[in-house]
């Protein structure tokens, strides 16, 4: 088990190119997302997905009003322009 962060970098650093390869499994509400591991730096891991504007409302259509689709949704509603 690692525990400390100078450790899990050198680990990911060290496996990078696999690591690459990999998605992450993520739950948010009731479903699971998958992930795709798009960096790994000395500083941090970058994981990424794709949603398109018809998943976001086909997903909430469909009654998934916790998941990241109603998450993203809320986000771009309730943005407000600073000026």
């Amino acid at each position: 088990m690692i525990d400390n962060p100078e450790d899990l970098k050198e680990k990911a650093l060290e496996f990078k190119t696999e690591l690459k390869k990999q998605q992450i499994e993520l739950p948010i509400g009731d479903e699971d997302y998958a992930f795709r591991v798009s960096g790994i730096g000395a500083k941090s891991v970058k994981i990424e997905k794709y949603i398109k504007y018809e998943d976001i409302f086909e997903a909430i259509e469909s009654g998934n009003e916790n998941g990241l689709e109603a998450i993203i949704k809320k986000f771009i509603e309730d943005y407000e322009d600073e000026e």
